[in-house]
């Protein structure tokens, strides 16, 4: 048997002839590291974005964002240091209504159209712009430039969910909310990523600047490495054992984890290097970053405590304490 392996269309898939593309403008969103990035609001400041996607105009500026027509196709660009941007994230189709003042700004009022959830915040497309300016707002009511799109907006992927279109970003560009890390250890990519390396890791609270500091280098189950150690705090009270999170949660309840902490990698290890390796490194970080928190001091801080600093890394995780 024969397998069609040509790429498939992105309207063809949604049921969208060209001539009812005529109907719709596109927006393309980009994210830059300067102002934000528009996967992370996407999942913690949703309604934030939204209102952003749909501006027409910021602050009085005659520069914005006017839809000409009554509906719209909203994607966002899926990786900030992606030069030229490429692929996208569509999030949703809908009918556009009248402006209204938010903030200081003109947003348009939306409503969402239903034939395109499924679709929605889950698929991946490849689009390579024309060179030259920016062009933000496309509208289709252009027959050349509908026929451009129509004609190379292609599928990428359909993800998982709706938060596991996140593509692994290299071990040196992880930093995921506590919600993106939820959505990254169910994530086959991310999975098989995190699973293939031993690591230092950092936890930061975005709320204090305080940083925990943890080793990852065991294996429970069939997880092995940082997944292991990942998919722990995704679960259950999100603290991975150690007893000043423990005190945190306590006092401030689980929510605020899953509120203000933000997760990356310090070092990635083979997964054949000694752990004593992994645990010298897992001081120095806790050093450097000065996690380790001392009591005595006028302004106590950090979440690592000096019994974890003095292990010498019996049992199977040395960020358990």
């Amino acid at each position: 048997m024969e397998h069609d392996n040509s790429p498939i269309g992105f309207f063809k898939m949604l049921g969208i002839t060209e001539k009812e593309l005529s109907e719709y403008s596109i927006r393309l969103n980009q994210s830059s590291d300067a102002w934000f990035d528009a996967m992370t609001m996407y999942y913690e400041q949703h309604d934030a974005l939204m209102d952003w996607v749909f501006t027409r105009r910021w602050n009085g500026s005659r520069a914005g964002g006017n839809l000409r027509r009554r509906k719209v196709l909203q994607f966002i660009q899926l990786n900030s240091r992606e030069k030229p941007a490429t692929h996208w994230l569509f999030i949703g189709g809908y009918e556009v209504g009248d402006t209204v003042m938010r903030g200081g700004n003109e947003v348009y009022q939306r409503k969402p159209i239903e034939r395109f959830r499924p679709f929605e915040a889950r698929t991946v497309v490849v689009y390579r712009k024309r060179r030259g300016a920016i062009q933000m707002v496309n509208d289709m009511a252009d027959a050349g430039l509908r026929a451009r799109f129509f004609d190379t907006m292609i599928v990428e992927k359909i993800a998982q969910s709706p938060v596991s279109a996140m593509p692994f970003p290299g071990y040196d560009n992880v930093r995921l909310s506590f919600k993106e890390l939820v959505a990254a250890v169910h994530n086959d990519e991310w999975r098989g990523a995190l699973g293939a390396v031993n690591a230092v890791y950092l936890q930061t609270d975005t709320l204090t600047g305080w940083h925990y500091v943890g080793s990852a280098y065991s294996r429970h189950g069939d997880e092995r490495g940082l997944l292991s150690r990942w998919q722990e705090y995704a679960q259950g009270d999100h603290t991975g054992g150690n007893k000043l999170l423990k005190d945190l949660v306590t006092e401030q309840g689980v929510s605020y984890i899953e509120e203000h902490f933000q997760y990356s990698i310090l070092d990635i290890f083979d997964p054949r290097v000694a752990d004593r390796t992994v645990i010298e490194r897992e001081h120095w970080w806790m050093d450097t970053l000065g996690s380790v928190r001392n009591e005595k001091a006028d302004h106590p801080h950090g979440y690592n405590s000096k019994l974890q600093w003095r292990r010498t890394g019996e049992g199977e995780d040395a960020g358990t304490d």
